[in-house]
């Protein structure tokens, strides 16, 4: 089925062809005008309206041609600034940082167009274009500068001040992101608080200004101090803004660079320790990065700097005299506004890293295509309709949480204390680990893991929900949570440094501050004893291939055929992720297992359909990219139909809570491959401020490592 939405431009227009004739429909959305035509289009009438002309007899035509010149630089550099927004409004919807990116390009190409209009060419007999035609345009007020001038030099600072604060938001948001990821202090809450009194300022300037031209236009006061007292206090509070801008700049310039010199720092010692080429290969691309965005806002800066004398000279040596030696400090000054316009729309570009990202709408790779799904949901359960012992033991299984600190103290003292049995990180899946040790430790309580008395901080609310599949590597599962609270993308590392040092592991996540984070782990968190403890009909031991024991407790398996049974624990998943994303903040991870095969199993597919109905945050944690690239393929026709289940019985129940496979296999391809919104696309996505926060991630590793190489061993087979 072709997406209508699969460009992000013009797409009413596809309606209008023939569905079957396709040949016409391609063509047409090949060749249909896109935004770079209406940059063309705006751009050309406005040097059409705007071009020059004489406006008094016996002026100079040499001096005209001078202003023309000017003025068409500035239009070609205005130009320029359209098509990189033009660029950046293709990619908006890749990422909001990059959405943001595109609200600065639109704003400095408006900014860029009344740029154009800087010189004052009525003092020299010249109007722009139209504007000579209308009087009140032409009119002189204090100082001999004509109401046209100052209006779009008014409406130009307005702009200016506007494009400064998402600058300020883009340059904020990167060092917030870069304290987050690397532990460290870059001054990201004093470039917010700048930031707020800014757009403050932007604020009460664009409201003398309104109210300025409000009393010039209509005649409003009287006397006409008034109207200039609030013209000249609206250049005192931007002349403050553009100050504050100034300093924001300087302290994210700072900040930057210190970023800068501790990667430089940290790659110096990996270096001396005979860090992996892998490693010493992504600590130079961040360090180039780095210098990149430190460059950038250095850039900024200056121009900031710069531009704005240049435009006040501008304006007054132009009405200062029609002499042509003047011609070349004007022509200068439009040069350098020129440059102004193009750096910041060139630094958004390269700030945002949009150039890295496909246009929205495009699929993550080629011979994928997303499928539409339908926002149509069936009716939301609600409490109220819970029998009130559903409701308690749904209540009961929402606080079995387990802190990190509580996890990783299970994987340091209880996994090796099992007597005749040793675990084997690289060989024991989930299941061995819940067979040999979880369900031998907690028999004498008859209880689940979470809540028996080996838990080091008890149970609690969960924060995090962890969907993962009995057959991954234990090791891996708890990687990719450990992951998840350091903020990885991928676990490949993070295992390997938990199967090294775990205890190494520990201090860097205490200093992150994330060993209370709290994860719902169904391991943990079911009572073994009461559903599988007594039974094992395949659950097999890696080396010797025997069937692990079962469990000699008193308790009873309770079998629950129909799934309605009150005091099962293992058919009210979807129901506690309801209370908890209702009743708190509850997101969801994915641990995602090598060889993909969560997304084969019916019970994992059910909950990652049950979170995005549910509107709970999701992210996907991979042993690496590579393990995406290379089996995503494998995933593009799943079907809910095909997937496994524990049993005949519990694969039924699943298929019966669907109305309609058809329309729920379609929306699972949309949630896993969506090109914007999809699970795939989302843990692809590298924009510039997801560049920052591997910045970051790689000087807290280095911190870390502290000279140790204990990283940078592990990075290796992250690599």
């Amino acid at each position: 089925m072709a997406n209508s939405e699969s460009s992000d431009e013009g797409s009413g227009a596809a309606s209008t062809f023939n569905p079957g004739n396709s040949a016409s429909l391609k063509h047409w959305q090949r060749w249909r005008p896109g935004w770079y035509f209406a940059v063309f289009l705006v751009n050309a009438t406005a040097t059409a309206v705007l071009f020059p002309v004489q406006y008094k007899r016996d002026v100079d035509d040499m001096l005209l041609q001078h202003y023309r010149l000017c003025f068409s630089g500035m239009m070609l550099a205005s130009l320029g600034c359209g098509c990189v927004a033009a660029f950046l409004i293709k990619r908006a919807r890749a990422s909001a940082h990059v959405g943001l990116a595109s609200g600065y390009a639109i704003i400095n190409w408006f900014q860029s167009i009344l740029a154009s209009m800087s010189l004052n060419l009525h003092y020299a007999g010249f109007a722009y274009g139209l504007t000579g035609l209308m009087p009140m345009m032409c009119n002189c007020i204090g100082g001999g500068f004509p109401f046209i001038l100052v209006a779009s030099t008014a409406c130009r600072s307005l702009l200016y001040l506007i494009a400064s604060f998402f600058m300020q938001k883009l340059i904020a948001s990167r060092l917030d992101l870069l304290e987050q990821s690397s532990n460290q202090k870059y001054g990201s809450c004093s470039v917010y608080t700048l930031l707020r009194a800014q757009a403050c300022g932007a604020f009460l300037t664009a409201f003398f200004v309104c109210g300025w031209g409000v009393s010039y236009a209509f005649d409003v006061f009287i006397d006409i101090d008034i109207g200039l007292f609030m013209l000249f206090f609206a250049v005192f509070l931007g002349a403050l803004t553009v100050f504050l801008n100034v300093v924001a700049n300087m302290l994210a310039a700072c900040s930057l660079t210190k970023s800068f010199l501790e990667l430089r720092r940290v790659l110096h010692v990996a270096e001396l320790k005979d860090a992996s080429v892998a490693a010493r290969a992504s600590l130079r691309r961040a360090r180039r990065f780095a210098a990149l965005q430190m460059t950038g806002v250095s850039f900024s800066l200056v121009l900031t700097i710069l531009v704005i004398p240049f435009v006040v000279l501008g304006m007054g040596f132009s009405s200062a005299s029609q002499d042509q030696e003047l011609s070349n400090f004007q022509a200068a000054c439009v040069v350098i506004q020129a440059i102004d316009v193009l750096g910041n729309a060139v630094a958004v570009l390269i700030l945002s890293g949009s150039h890295r990202l496909k246009k929205a709408g495009q699929a993550p790779y080629q011979g994928c295509q997303s499928l539409p799904c339908k926002q149509t949901r069936p009716p939301q359960i609600k409490e109220t309709d819970w029998c009130p012992a559903w409701k308690d033991k749904v209540e009961e299984l929402s606080v079995r949480g387990m802190t990190l600190r509580s996890l990783l103290h299970f994987y340091q003292a209880n996994l090796p204390s099992i007597p005749d049995w040793r675990y084997a990180p690289q060989d024991h899946k989930t299941r061995d680990v819940v067979r040999r040790v979880i369900i031998p430790l907690t028999s004498r309580e008859e209880c689940s893991y979470a809540t028996s008395s080996l838990n080091r901080d008890g149970s609690q609310r969960a924060q995090i929900m962890v969907t993962h599949n009995w057959g991954n590597s234990f090791n891996d599962l708890l990687a990719a949570v450990v992951s998840d609270a350091l903020r990885e993308c991928s676990f490949r590392m993070v295992a390997q440094l938990l199967e090294d040092d775990c205890f190494f592991l520990s201090e860097i996540l205490g200093k992150s501050s994330r060993l209370d984070d709290t994860y719902w782990i169904c391991a943990f968190a079911v009572n073994q004893h009461s559903s599988i403890c007594h039974s094992n009909p395949y659950d097999r031991d890696p080396f010797t291939h025997e069937l692990h024991p079962v469990c000699t407790c008193s308790c009873v398996n309770i079998s629950d055929p129909d799934g309605r049974s009150t005091s099962s624990e293992i058919n009210k998943f979807d129901d506690m992720m309801h209370h908890l994303a209702t009743t708190g903040t509850c997101r969801q991870v994915i641990a995602v297992d090598k060889s993909l095969e969560l997304f084969h199993r019916a019970w994992c597919v059910a909950e990652i359909a049950e979170a995005k109905r549910l509107d709970m945050t999701q992210s996907l944690q991979l042993l690496s990219k590579a393990t995406m690239q290379q089996r995503a393929r494998t995933l593009e026709n799943l079907d809910v139909r095909s997937m496994e289940a524990s049993s005949e019985k519990d694969k039924e129940l699943i298929l019966g809570k669907i109305e309609d496979v058809e329309e729920f296999n379609a929306e699972l391809q949309a949630l896993i491959f969506d090109p914007k919104s999809g699970l795939v696309a989302s843990w692809n996505a590298m924009d510039s401020l997801q560049q920052v926060g591997e910045v970051g991630r790689l000087i807290r590793w280095g911190l870390a490592d502290a000279g140790t190489g204990k990283v940078w061993k592990a990075w290796e087979a992250h690599e």
